[in-house]
């Protein structure tokens, strides 16, 4: 039969506001009496006798729910209403609810009224036989009335999906008819169809009041098993449809141990999306839909009980899903997808608080078995720094390879430092005789006692990770043979980790101000002691010390100072030009304190002492540098490239 829906398009004059139940009862009563009132003549008086029956069965009710002397008989004006409800399902039965609003709301008033004569009769047991033949008939017209609301219960849940597939087929042949759509206007469409997920479960007001009206009157009848598994039927139906458009189905927990890591990513990525979608769109939908479908506070149980089913063996497959991926083997690159759907399980629960405790508690669960499996992946980045001892030195002093990985690591880490902060919480309550090694200690004590940060349980970690590497450095540091390398590969190394810092709002809030303040100290004095290692003994060679014998200068001890000088300058350009200092500023630094250090010294032992050695070719001899050049050769340091000295000075 054709159904009433089809033509809300063309009632707009009929459109249905949100009332409480008093008000809402009182506005169909008022519009029932007038719709009776302004019917035609010949069915005038019939429609006026129904409105008399009606009152009529009302005092009763009433009278039944007395505690004193309730009727033993059917009032005469009561005898013919199963008659009038029956005649009321037939015209239902043709024309179907949503067509009329007044008439729907008389043919469900009928319906309450009879049910409401049907189960108090059957609470009194009244011996009578017309009372039992009056049953009887409302009793059968009763069960008539609910099946077709059922059926139309059934039918307008069932239609809202019929019309997304249809608008979804629409849509796919709209876009295969505009296969040459260009970029703007795809863009536009893709703003449209997020515009309309939002509006899951898409439902219009009229048909929102009528389940209203249909559902309170099945369970007020006693058909609540009957309502409630109809709704659940064909929520579930539409919930399954809704999952499949966005990949539901694709997500197989038994491949997850099977598939390379790579293809792993790609799942894990889809089903990040599908429960986000459930998070933010469609389980806030469905319980939206159920609390207005069920709003009386006295159906707070169903509501609950009906979502929890809806919603629960869904997020149970999600659930699977995590657990399978939590049982893979663990390695560094699984930290920052595990804390995805961590936070993402995180985000699920705020969706199904409505719902059953024991979901919320298996969600929490899973929650913390993803925060485990993180916690143990960051310890293994701590186990990756201790076991790293190549006996091999990064060539030229340069960033070592750990010191990179580590500390990009490290960066990405901080993204999710909320996250972390709440998972090592966690793990650090559960593990509380979980003390720190006895080499952290005093550096520990110094960070929180830093007035600037809030210790945290990640910053804990952070401190440590960082304690671990400086530690590692400082070991592989003493590979050079060199000491004035082993303090460029050092400056080098701590230069890397102060700037990552630096560049970084997540880390150096982590670290505080007092952590990198003395990450320059250190740097520092790394710096002084290159310059004292390197450049200490070139300068003790132009020391006016033991240059005069008897009040003169020796002129042989004057030599063998310019020749040393030649020859250390010679040994640390010709070294020191291949080693690199791969930050610029550093390297500027590095440079100006070096050319600080030696270029006075050397153009006043150069000015003071080159007029004692003769002329010509013997002053060729000794002085192989003039004071400028020596400027110009600092430049060549720590370049990288080995530069010759003679192809420079032509």
């Amino acid at each position: 039969m054709e159904k009433a829906g089809n033509h809300h398009a063309n009632e707009s004059s009929e459109t249905h506001v949100h009332k409480s139940d008093d008000h809402e009862n009182k506005q169909h009563s008022d519009e029932s009496e007038q719709k009776l009132h302004s019917s035609t003549p010949e069915s005038e008086s019939s429609e006026q006798s129904l409105v008399q029956v009606m009152e009529a069965v009302d005092d009763f009710i009433k009278a039944l729910s007395a505690e004193k002397d309730p009727p033993r008989e059917i009032p005469p004006a009561v005898e013919p209403f199963p008659e009038r409800v029956d005649s009321l399902v037939s015209k239902m039965e043709s024309s179907g609810l949503g067509r009329d609003e007044t008439e729907d709301s008389v043919f469900i008033d009928a319906v309450n009224r009879i049910s409401k004569s049907v189960m108090r009769l059957r609470e009194l047991k009244l011996d009578s036989t017309p009372v039992s033949s009056w049953l009887n008939r409302a009793s059968s017209v009763q069960h008539r009335a609910v099946s077709l609301l059922d059926e139309e219960f059934r039918h307008l849940l069932d239609r809202s999906r019929e019309e997304k597939k249809k608008n979804i087929n629409d849509g796919n042949n709209s876009d295969h008819n505009n296969s040459s759509t260009n970029e703007s206007d795809r863009c536009v469409l893709q703003d449209q169809e997020e515009e309309e997920e939002e509006s899951f479960p898409d439902f219009p007001p009229e048909s929102i009041s009528t389940l209203k009206k249909i559902a309170g009157a099945m369970i007020s009848a006693g058909y609540e098993a009957e309502c409630c598994m109809s709704y659940e039927m064909s929520r579930r139906h539409a919930f399954k449809e809704e999952l499949r458009e966005v990949g539901f189905e694709g997500i197989n927990v038994e491949d997850v141990q099977r598939i390379s890591w790579e293809s792993l990513e790609g799942e894990i990525a889809s089903w990040i999306s599908i429960v986000r979608r459930c998070s933010t769109v469609l389980f806030p939908g469905e319980l939206s839909l159920c609390n207005a479908v069920f709003p009386d506070q006295d159906h707070a149980s169903i509501r609950k009980r009906l979502f929890t089913g809806l919603v629960s063996a869904v997020t149970i497959r999600f659930l699977d899903f995590s657990g399978a991926v939590v049982l893979t083997k663990r390695s560094s690159e699984k930290l920052f997808k595990f804390l995805d759907m961590y936070e993402t399980l995180r985000d699920l629960i705020p969706a199904v608080e409505q719902s059953d405790s024991d979901l919320i508690q298996e969600i929490k669960l899973a929650q913390t078995r993803l925060g485990e499996a993180a916690v143990t992946i960051f310890g293994e980045l701590e186990k990756s720094i201790k076991s790293d001892n190549g006996r091999t030195p990064v060539p030229s002093g340069a960033v070592h390879p750990l010191t990179r990985y580590t500390m990009n690591y490290l960066k990405y880490a901080c993204e999710y430092k909320e996250t972390l902060d709440q998972v090592f919480q966690h793990y650090e309550s559960n593990q509380t005789d979980n003390k720190p090694e006895p080499e952290t200690k005093p550096k520990q004590q110094q960070r929180e006692d830093d007035e600037e940060y809030k210790v945290s349980a990640f910053a804990r970690q952070m401190i440590r990770v960082m304690e671990l590497l400086d530690a590692n450095l400082e070991i592989k540091s003493k590979l050079y043979r060199d000491p004035s390398l082993r303090y460029i590969f050092l400056m080098n190394n701590g230069r890397y980790i102060l700037q990552k810092i630096k560049g970084s709002i997540e880390i150096r809030d982590l670290m505080g101000q007092s952590w990198t303040r003395k990450r320059s100290t250190e740097l520092r004095q790394y710096h002084k002691s290159y310059q004292r290692e390197t450049w200490g003994k070139v300068l003790q060679c132009m020391n006016q010390e033991g240059l005069q014998v008897n009040g003169k200068v020796s002129k042989p001890v004057l030599k063998e100072r310019f020749k040393i000088f030649n020859t250390m300058f010679d040994e640390i350009h010709k070294t020191q030009s291949t080693w690199i200092v791969s930050d610029e500023q550093m390297q500027s630094e590095l440079r100006v304190s070096i050319s600080a250090l030696v270029i006075p010294a050397y153009r006043s032992f150069f000015g003071r002492y080159k007029q004692h050695l003769d002329s010509g070719k013997q002053t060729d001899k000794y002085v192989k540098y003039q004071p400028e050049d020596i400027e110009s050769f600092i430049d060549d340091l720590f370049d990288g490239n080995p530069t010759s000295m003679a192809r420079k000075r032509n």
